[in-house]
């Protein structure tokens, strides 16, 4: 059943129900997001485990078995951003067009949907989205500053200061710890924020076309 009012609500329903092409990446996949998580979790509870009950026989098991899930973690973290095996220029151009043709039918759908609501309500929305862009574009940076452009590389970080100078089994200071903890929670924190900038410049970008299309008629 179609909504009788358009909100943000009902827009985001439409968006997450549409198809997406495999290869065109936006945000992160739920691959990478799935990886950031098992190497902070896995990083986490060994440095806490060898700190606390670090002369216990069965600690060198489980940090082996930790270990293991936190390289894993890493490494699916970086098979996901590689690109393509095709690596030639034709190649990824072709395979770009690709997913241009296959976006353009659902994007075209968005905007007819959106078009059939109120011009007042649209207007209303595409305003306020704009503003709220323009305000994540301004403070967000103060906070992420260029981490959609680091990709991997502050996993990889919070890995090179948590294996810095390391003796097995693992004697981790609380600083190292707390370190470790804070670093991956704020990444955590950044990307849930920059999916949010991109959701909502979404909003904004879908809501303008509609109005543009509507002025044309």
């Amino acid at each position: 059943m179609e909504a009788s009012v358009l909100t943000f609500a009902s827009l985001d329903e439409r968006i997450e129900a549409q198809p997406e092409h495999p290869s065109y990446q936006i945000m992160p996949t739920r691959s990478v997001r799935w990886g950031n998580a098992l190497v902070a979790v896995s990083g986490i509870s060994a440095l806490l485990l060898g700190k606390i009950a670090a002369n216990e026989p069965w600690v060198v098991f489980v940090l082996l078995a930790l270990l293991a899930v936190e390289i894993g973690g890493l490494i699916v973290v970086i098979t996901a951003q590689l690109p393509s095996l095709t690596l030639t220029f034709a190649n990824q151009r072709r395979e770009y067009a690709e997913t241009l043709d296959f976006d353009l039918p659902h994007h075209d759908s968005l905007v007819a949907w959106l078009r059939s609501f109120p011009r007042t309500r649209l207007q209303t929305m595409s305003s306020f989205a704009t503003h709220r862009v323009e305000r994540f574009r301004t403070k967000l940076p103060l906070m992420t500053g260029g981490i959609e452009r680091l990709g991997a590389l502050p996993v990889v970080a919070a890995l090179v200061v948590q294996f810095k100078d390391m003796q097995w089994p693992p004697h981790p200071s609380w600083t190292q710890i707390i370190l470790f903890t804070g670093l991956m929670l704020f990444y955590w924190l950044c990307l849930l924020m920059l999916s949010q900038r991109f959701r909502l410049e979404l909003y904004d970008a879908l809501l303008k076309k509609a109005l543009e299309a509507n002025a044309s008629s």
